[in-house]
């Protein structure tokens, strides 16, 4: 069982865990300097998750998120790999789409890499839909990107997941 989490913007004090949670989980991790930058911008939010209060506090998972105009640009979720399959990613991803929301986005989109089935799920989950490829993308493999978008005026027509909905 998950304990009560807490889901905050991160600070300048979080960019160390953040970029450990991104070296254990990508094979091509932004640098530490990348999650600074993004730190600064005044169209990126970073949330961090971790323990509630009283529990001492510990970066668990990290989203990075753009919002220009009425668009939501998902960059980066990672959930550290100790604390992964117990809902921390969906919640962020909740909490960041809310946020978005409420910031007047109307359209979510993110690239993913085809083999990564359960960022795949998740997404799914919450409606995305894979609406192009782009070749080549990542440097790394060279393996194509997944466009997926989400378009609330048609999530809306179709609700999802209780969590979601209520998130």
């Amino acid at each position: 069982m998950t304990p009560r989490l807490l889901i905050r913007r991160a600070g300048l004090a979080d960019v160390t865990a953040i970029w450990a949670i991104e070296k254990a989980s990508f094979p091509s991790p932004w640098s530490r300097w990348s999650f600074l930058a993004e730190l600064g911008q005044g169209n990126s939010h970073t949330l961090v998750i971790g323990p509630s209060p009283p529990q001492p506090w510990q970066t668990w998972g990290y989203l990075v998120f753009w919002v220009v105009l009425d668009e939501m640009h998902i960059l980066n979720l990672a959930v550290h790999p100790g604390h992964r399959r117990r809902s921390i990613a969906r919640r962020l991803l909740a909490q960041g789409l809310a946020q978005a929301r409420t910031l007047g986005a109307q359209i979510a989109w993110l690239e993913v890499r085809p083999s990564n089935l359960a960022a795949l799920a998740l997404y799914e989950s919450f409606g995305f839909k894979e609406v192009g490829r782009r070749p080549r993308y990542y440097d790394d493999t060279q393996e194509d990107a997944l466009l997926l978008t989400l378009d609330w005026s048609e999530a809306e027509n179709n609700s999802g997941p209780e969590e979601e909905r209520t998130a």
